[in-house]
């Protein structure tokens, strides 16, 4: 059952999931501490609600054990770590052991406490509504959650020879407040892809360029510094950035305009995306100058990638107007040499870049100075 829920765009489908999870485990704690408390207060009022114990042998205990055993294995989880279990599994879990629990109480004090029922039909609609809640993921979930114990209820029910036409009253408010409880679940998970949604609109409009698709100088910096930091950490670690910047880019706009101007930014954007690797960063710097981020390579590597993006521009032409022209880019490298700050690794690339234009363009130049030394890659 689907309300109009929004779909996630492919762009944001990893973020999404990470999203869905944290909510999930946020739920899982709250569904396992509300499942004690809830069956604590149905286990010790009896004489309360008017419901004599249908068995004095522990069996209602032992048919309450699993929804207990559910629950304090999420909360171990959490706070313990152990079992590492995903909070999907742990949500699975507490609703099959809740309504394994429900209905097999239902079916012992039918045969054995009838002049109780009407509580026990009453447990199972907060049972149905909390078990509709739980199913945080669908038509799919639901299926799982409610089909597969019913239809193992039915098939109980018939080794007891007890008709469904018997049970049929004392099921017909549960079961309304099962599609109730669903109604309201898909509605719920409806409001948080749309807030999820909202939310990550919002993030792309502070990080990213409008034109290009590319981060920002706000999103990116964060990035080198992540990059700094692991380094300081880790002696062995690695990474590098190329500043780029197109060749002669003024006289595009000039001639052409700035319309086409911006559709050689974006066509640039996508060719340099393509050299890239999927957990490489490519940023807008300013203007016509592009920056990227390679995590884990060196100068060396560097080189090669710079290569690809020369030559991923020369090689074909770019169409402005009516005609089609070269447009070429300058890149200077700086492998990670010991730089405090984002801006004094990007400054030594800079620097290297300007060498690249100065040596006549549509060429990479290395960085030759460091902080610690040379900057041999």
């Amino acid at each position: 059952m689907r309300l109009n829920i929004p779909q996630i765009p492919a762009r944001w489908q990893d973020a999404h999931a990470h999203h869905r999870d944290r909510l999930e485990r946020q739920f899982a704690i709250l569904a396992a501490w509300a499942m004690l408390a809830t069956l604590l207060a149905y286990q010790f009022s009896h004489a309360l609600r008017g419901v004599p114990v249908a068995d004095a042998s522990g069996l209602d205990l032992l048919l309450r054990a699993p929804a207990y055993a559910a629950a304090l294995v999420t909360l171990a989880g959490h706070y313990t770590g152990r079992p590492r279990w995903s909070a999907k599994a742990f949500l699975r879990l507490m609703s099959l052991s809740l309504m394994f629990t429900v209905l097999s109480l239902f079916l012992l004090y039918y045969q054995q406490a009838q002049a109780g029922l009407q509580q026990i039909s009453k447990g199972l609609m907060v049972a149905f509504f909390g078990v509709t809640l739980m199913t945080t993921r669908g038509l799919r979930d639901w299926l799982l959650q409610f089909l597969l114990p019913l239809l193992l209820f039915v098939a109980a029910a018939g080794v007891l020879a007890i008709p469904l036409t018997e049970l049929g009253p004392y099921l017909f408010g549960p079961g309304v407040v099962l599609v109730v409880g669903l109604l309201v679940s898909e509605a719920l998970r409806g409001l948080s892809v749309q807030q999820f949604l909202s939310e990550q609109a919002l993030k792309e409009m502070a990080t990213t360029d409008q034109l290009t698709g590319l981060l920002n100088r706000h999103a990116f910096l964060p990035l080198i510094r992540q990059e700094i930091h692991q380094a300081e950490r880790n002696g062995q670690h690695r990474f590098s950035v190329i500043l780029g910047d197109l060749d002669h880019f003024k006289r595009v706009n000039d001639r052409f305009g700035h319309e086409t101007g911006d559709r050689v930014l974006q066509e640039t954007a996508t060719r340099i995306r393509a050299c890239l690797r999927r957990g490489d960063a490519l940023c807008r710097w300013g203007g016509e100058e592009l920056l990227i981020l390679l995590p884990g390579t060196g100068v060396r590597g560097a080189r090669e990638v710079g290569r690809k993006i020369l030559a991923a521009l020369a090689d074909q032409p770019m169409p402005m107007k009516d005609t089609r022209q070269q447009q070429t880019i300058s890149l200077g490298i700086a492998g990670y040499r010991g730089d405090t700050s984002p801006e004094a690794l990007i400054g030594r690339a800079d620097r290297a870049l300007y060498r690249a234009k100065s040596q006549g363009r549509n060429q990479l130049a290395v960085a030759l100075a460091a902080p610690a030394g040379g900057d041999a890659g």
